[in-house]
């Protein structure tokens, strides 16, 4: 390094350089993943987590340094305890209550994580996370149920918190199973609610659904009844709030191989955002059937955002018939989604080209697009084609699929050939440039795991030097890449 730069850098107020760790943790502290042999490594404590963070060589810089991170209490404040082990207890112990004390009397967010759903955080984790409980303003808590700990002597003490999502088993018990989990009904300030479809129907989420200031509400259910339990409760929400609503059918959890009837009355919600995603082990006509209720029974005159997925994609694909199609465009007819939605997620479902045209015809205000090939085992699984791409670049200002489309995600064994993409991306940001308000266009081209095909070079490159060339354009290119559907 220049020693005059050196010296310059040595220059900075604290406050400067307390900042710039802010953002860099905020930015580089890498997150949990678990994907054993790829890029990134398998992350499953958070010793491991923060051994693998680059926040600390920042901290190593000089004494000065260091002392400055030690003393800025928002680097402290992000908790995220993930794949508690009793081997690492009493290290996780120590590393918890050195990053309580010295996150001050900063506002604090929480994750808990556990690897099974039947795990428990250890009362000493939620013992000490309680002692802070005025400083949570998010709190999530996933994959794991509250065995031995009384959520009682939280009642009244959480004042600041804002957001909780609570994906919590209570199918394998409480301390005491009859005993609400009510702390949330007296937080004054939360906004963004987030809950297990079993914990739905107690009196403390019915409190806090009329509370003005509730933006969000979101629930997870797993039977058709669940499902049912949380679209009951949407009316109760404050006008404008968005309603967030997924049905995960994963046998694995249900533990079991056949969805019982699933039959849904006619019902107008509110609901922004849909997610629906299955396992492999259940019947291809259960599966239907549920989509089918949905499809036929709802009106979603609110609906922004629509996901559709199979947990074990790529293996298997969510299969979406001429059936299920025809009864989507009517709920879109139905519903005018042409108008509202904007962001439709089908890289995990198994739908011909001729069908997904058809759909995309009637959405004109779609923003968000993610489509994928099916698996190769599956008959006409190649969705991806010379004919897709050239339907969906259209002329640069005549007809054309999804006007407004600004984002464009695929997981592809298609080898793209130079011109037909480079039109569709010169066409997508010809269009948007016209807008009112241009916007970016951002491509995401995701190669099918275990596939070679994807992008030529020679396309690679071109498209390479059009996103340094054009500031109102992303591009993104992973040779092998397991997509993940985020609900």
């Amino acid at each position: 390094m220049n020693p005059s730069l050196n010296k310059d850098i040595h220059l900075l107020p604290a406050e400067i350089i307390s900042d710039i760790l802010n953002l860099t943790a905020a930015a580089s502290t890498p997150e949990f993943w678990s994907h054993p042999g790829g890029p990134a490594p398998e992350l499953r404590t958070e010793l491991e987590r923060l051994e693998n963070a680059p926040l600390l060589l920042l901290s190593r810089v000089c004494s000065r340094w260091h002392d400055i991170a030690l003393k800025t209490p928002l680097l402290w404040s992000n908790i995220q305890i993930h794949g508690m082990t009793e081997a690492a207890l009493e290290e996780s112990v120590w590393l918890l209550t050195e990053r309580l004390d010295r996150s001050g009397s900063a506002p604090l967010a929480i994750s808990l994580q556990c690897e099974h759903d039947s795990q428990s955080p250890h009362p000493r984790f939620l013992h000490l996370l309680a002692e802070h409980s005025h400083r949570w303003e998010t709190v999530c808590m996933s994959r794991c149920c509250i065995r031995g700990f009384d959520t009682s002597i939280l009642r009244g003490n959480v004042p600041h918190l804002k957001i909780l999502w609570l994906d919590v088993e209570t199918r394998f018990g409480l301390s005491d199973p009859d005993a609400p989990i009510d702390f949330f009904a007296v937080a004054p300030h939360l906004e963004r609610l987030w809950l297990a479809a079993p914990l739905v129907n107690s009196d403390s989420v019915r409190q806090i659904l009329h509370r003005k200031q509730l933006k969000s509400f979101g629930c997870v259910a797993m039977f058709p009844q669940e499902f049912r339990d949380g679209l009951s409760l949407l009316p109760q929400l404050p006008p404008g709030a968005h309603a967030h609503i997924a049905l995960d059918l994963d046998h694995r959890i249900l533990k079991l191989h056949h969805i019982s009837p699933f039959h849904l009355p006619p019902l107008s919600t509110c609901i922004s955002s849909l997610v629906c995603r299955t396992t492999q082990l259940f019947h291809a006509a259960d599966v239907s059937s549920a989509l089918t209720q949905i499809f036929t029974s709802l009106t979603l005159s609110a609906l922004q955002q629509m996901s559709l997925g199979c947990n074990d994609y790529p293996h298997i694909a969510l299969d979406w018939s001429t059936a299920l199609r025809v009864q989507f465009i009517a709920l879109c007819r139905r519903s005018a989604l042409g108008r509202c939605l904007t962001t439709l997620r089908v890289v995990e479902v198994h739908i011909t080209e001729r069908d997904l045209l058809k759909i995309l015809s009637v959405l004109t205000a779609l923003e968000h697009l993610e489509v994928g090939d099916a698996p190769p085992t599956v008959k006409h699984s190649l969705l991806i084609t010379d004919s897709f791409v050239r339907a969906m670049a259209g002329t640069a200002l005549g007809n054309c699929f999804v006007p407004r489309l600004s984002r464009f995600v695929c997981v592809t064994r298609f080898m793209f050939r130079q011109k037909l993409l480079v039109d569709f991306v010169e066409s997508r940001l010809t269009r948007l440039a016209a807008l009112d308000n241009p916007t970016a266009f951002h491509l995401h081209i995701h190669a099918f795991p275990d596939s070679k095909c994807g992008l030529d070079p020679r396309v690679h490159a071109i498209l390479s030097e059009l996103a340094k060339t054009e500031s109102l354009f992303f591009y993104e290119s992973l040779e092998a890449h397991r997509y993940t559907l985020v609900g």
